[in-house]
């Protein structure tokens, strides 16, 4: 049963079908050939007559002896003496008169007994109606069969998955080991059950990113907006008892001016995360080895122009590694250029891989991050510096693209108190 249990639906069809014929057949065979021998034992033998011996002495007594026997061995004996129908021939043997008669058996239906005429149409029928019944039989038990065996469990199993998907529940497994077409369907099955839980984790996390985005968002917000607000009610309140200054107004104008250009630049930055959630990533292979090279020559600018030192070391041994280069080229411009507002000298770029994936740490000795940052999940756009033009999204712009390449991104401090950022994307 394990060898069919391997085998192909097709295969296992055409063997059960084979199996069930077979046996069919020779019960069928063994069934007409008992049929035959029952009918031949009821009815007497064709070639068979009864040998009938009179036996008289000189005293007048008489003795009858009557033989069943083959009639080629009557012919054979007393040829002269044979009588298909009631032939009578006389032999004087010593003082005794011998006389053979022989007599033919009658062989047909009509002769027999009541009891054995039913047995014998019994045992017509049963020629007949036995290999079809045996038949019908065959057929039902080798549907069964086949479905028990190759049917009923994957069957089971893709309903109960079926069911399951439908309950939206996607945390169970599909086992069937079996190399038939069924075995290959709940493979393709468990295939699309995890990539389907994959495209809910992915959008769980999306969902669940975007609403710590939006949190974040709206808190950020609201200084630009309570600043507008606050400039507002002063004018307000200060024209309408005509104490204020032109000068006064033309400067709170500007601040307003100032605020809500901020605040425009807020939003294009909103729109930029908006649109990065669309980007498609394009990964080929690359030679990180030169890729890293082409990085810290460009990227080096960004430190030489506040005289920071730019620690580069790359680990990786591998010449190519499957990465979308402007994705991973744009993560490392937005954390250096954080890290170039904090460091107070240094910035360290390292590189490692392992299993199939890209870590990098950037690091600074900087003031390192707040308490708060690293222990609150919604911190996306930290502004730690009193820079007004930098609205502290590049962290929240990093967070999406390593998601969207398949990583995540991990905030945490030195042991000497810098900021520490690691990322890690696959490839």
């Amino acid at each position: 049963m394990e060898t069919i249990k391997f085998r192909g639906l097709r295969s296992s069809f055409i063997l059960y079908v084979l199996t069930t014929l077979v046996v069919v057949a020779i019960l069928s065979g063994l069934t007409i050939w008992g049929c035959v021998t029952l009918q031949k034992t009821l009815l007497p033998d064709s070639n068979l007559v009864y040998l009938t011996i009179q036996r008289s002495d000189s005293d007048g007594n008489e003795t009858t002896t009557t033989v069943p026997m083959p009639l080629n061995d009557v012919l054979k004996e007393i040829p002269s003496m044979i009588s298909m129908e009631d032939t009578e021939g006389d032999i004087l043997s010593g003082e005794q008169n011998v006389k053979y008669s022989v007599t033919k058996i009658e062989n047909s239906f009509t002769a027999l007994s009541p009891k054995r005429q039913l047995v014998y149409q019994a045992s017509q029928i049963g020629m007949i109606a036995l290999p079809v019944f045996f038949s019908l039989v065959g057929i039902l038990l080798c549907g069964l069969l086949f479905y028990r065996k190759k049917l009923k469990i994957p069957i089971s199993l893709l309903t109960s998955a079926t069911k399951q998907i439908a309950d939206q529940n996607l945390d169970f497994q599909i086992s069937y080991p079996s190399a038939d077409e069924m075995g290959a369907l709940c493979a393709s099955f468990e295939q699309m059950r995890q990539i389907l839980k994959e495209n809910n984790q992915k959008l769980w996390d999306m969902l669940e990113e975007r609403r710590r985005l939006q949190g974040s968002v709206a808190h950020d917000l609201r200084n630009p907006i309570a600043i507008i607000q606050g400039y507002a009610q002063y004018l307000q309140l200060s024209l309408s008892g005509d104490k204020i200054s032109r000068e006064k107004i033309s400067s709170v104008v500007a601040n307003i001016l100032h605020t809500s250009h901020r605040l425009e630049r807020y939003t294009d930055s909103l729109r930029t995360i908006s649109r990065l959630e669309e980007l498609e990533v394009q990964v080929q292979p690359v030679n990180f080895a030169s890729l890293s090279s082409d990085m810290r020559e460009d990227l080096s600018l960004l430190t030489e122009e506040k005289n920071l030192e730019l620690d580069w070391e790359n680990t990786v041994v591998e010449e190519g590694l499957n990465l979308d280069t402007k994705i991973l080229y744009r993560i490392l411009e937005n954390l250096i250029g954080n890290a170039v507002r904090f460091a107070n000298r240094k910035i360290k770029v390292q590189f490692s891989y392992c299993q199939g994936l890209l870590t990098t740490t950037v690091s600074d000795d900087g003031p390192g991050f707040p308490q708060k940052v690293l222990n609150s999940k919604d911190s996306y756009a930290y502004m730690g510096s009193d820079d007004e033009n930098h609205l502290g999204m590049g962290l929240a712009i990093c967070r999406v693209l390593c998601r969207k390449h398949g990583g995540q991104l991990t905030l945490s401090n030195s042991d000497q108190g810098g900021a520490v950022i690691k990322f890690v994307l696959l490839s």
